[in-house]
């Protein structure tokens, strides 16, 4: 009876973050609207909504685990109920509290499968999701291509999009695969060069879908989650480490910008990042019209007049400004970027405790998605955002290094690697730490 409940369990969460990946989603989706990929179609619906009341049954089931992690990570759930809030200015309230309930309910399916899952569990369930969707993506696009609508220029026709509606889409799922193969044990040398392989076919993949952003964070994801476990050194050790990092980085970054042309024409791009940098200061203009409360969660592009003066001025119909940042900020102002920004902190520091405390190679996921996201906002639009994997990620890495203290069992209880306990650490911040 046990092992049918968990195997069923284990199908839902399977099912759930296959559905929250977004792959095959454009074939029941109007692409032509603006609007339906976040409002989706009637099936859609209908998935989400039998997706969430399981997620709401679980959620009641877990309560007395699930809260201690919600008090010990206010600015997170502060953000989601700030959405909510921007009902009350946003330019479509309805749409906002719609987006915002949404979110709010993505939200619990991240937390509970921060709860109900160890990280190596997590890790094992997403290897299977992600691995599953890239194979398909891989032989949708050579047995059946042109089958998945995309919403692409002509000009991308030839790219890779996989069983996804974007190229850059795909990309972000090839990557995050990538992430969790090199994050997961490798207890033989044979496994190594598996995982090593994977990388390079990832690569490939990634320049398939001529999706350069990808690229960029791919190789630079690589090289961090070999850095990562230089954290483990001591406090002189890792303070010379960085300053010799420092010395290095500081010419590199010079250089390039000295050489930005050349740069991205080296990566198939102009040095407006086809067309982002365009989008910008136009964005920043109207961030600065409504400062401190933006106008409204999910409610500026194609429905602010100003949105409609952006597009005019750019000469097409963007869906975002390609940066995560400026999108939070339109939607909630400094006041919504500040919250994210204040919890992304406080939870990338209990991540690097969280690896500093374990010497595992899992210990290293939560660190690794966070610094993911943050590089992965820089050219795309934001992860705060309702139905996607990226935000059940996010919540679910944040909550999982929460270490909960209660007086109700007989020790910490704590979202560790499996049933082994951790190493207490003097740099693991406590949750009493935070407000």
């Amino acid at each position: 009876m046990r092992t049918s409940k968990k195997f069923w369990g284990d199908a839902f969460t399977l099912a759930a973050l296959f559905l929250a990946s977004g792959a095959f989603q454009s074939l029941v989706v109007d692409n032509s609207n603006p609007l339906a990929g976040a409002e989706g179609s009637p099936i859609m619906k209908v998935l989400w909504a039998v997706v969430y009341s399981i997620v709401a049954l679980r959620v009641i089931s877990q309560y007395h685990r699930i809260m201690p992690v919600v008090r010990a990570n206010k600015l997170l759930f502060s953000l989601v109920l700030f959405a909510i809030l921007s009902t009350v200015w946003s330019e479509d309230p309805a749409l906002s509290l719609r987006r915002g309930v949404a979110v709010l309910a993505t939200t619990a399916l991240g937390i509970d499968f921060a709860v109900r899952y160890s990280i190596r569990e997590q890790l094992r369930l997403l290897g299977a999701v992600l691995g599953l969707t890239v194979l398909l993506s891989i032989v949708a696009q050579v047995l059946l291509p042109g089958a998945i609508p995309t919403v692409d220029t002509a000009a991308d026709a030839d790219a890779w999009y996989g069983v996804f509606n974007q190229k850059n889409q795909f990309a972000r799922i090839v990557v995050l695969a990538t992430l969790v193969a090199l994050t997961r044990t490798r207890p033989s040398r044979r496994q190594n060069v598996i995982v090593g392989l994977f990388v390079a076919a990832a690569i490939a993949l990634v320049i398939a879908a001529k999706s350069m952003g990808g690229l960029v964070i791919l190789v630079a994801l690589v090289l961090l989650v070999e850095v990562f476990p230089a954290l483990r050194w001591k406090p002189k050790t890792r303070t010379a480490l960085a300053f010799a990092g420092a010395l290095v980085a500081i010419p590199v970054l010079y250089l390039a910008a000295q050489n930005i042309d050349s740069l991205t024409g080296m990566l198939g791009r102009d040095s407006t990042l086809t067309g982002r940098v365009k989008i910008w200061p136009l964005a920043l203009s109207s961030i600065a019209k409504s400062p401190f409360l933006g106008y409204g969660y999910e409610a500026f592009w194609y429905i602010a007049p100003d949105a409609i003066r952006i597009n005019e001025m750019v000469g097409w119909d963007t869906p975002h400004s390609h940066n995560g940042y400026i999108d939070l900020t339109l939607n909630l102002g400094f006041l919504g970027l500040g919250l994210y920004l204040a919890g992304c902190f406080v939870a990338m520091r209990r991540a690097v405790g969280f690896l500093r405390a374990d010497g595992s190679r899992e210990s290293m996921w939560p660190l690794a998605y966070m610094s993911f996201a943050m590089l992965n906002q820089l050219s795309e639009s934001s992860i705060f955002a309702s139905n996607t994997i990226l935000w059940v990620l996010y919540v679910a890495a944040a909550c999982s290094v929460t270490r909960v203290a209660s007086a109700e069992v007989n020790s910490a209880t704590s979202f560790a690697l499996g049933s082994d306990a951790i190493t207490p650490d003097p740099d693991f911040i406590a949750i009493k730490d935070y407000v």
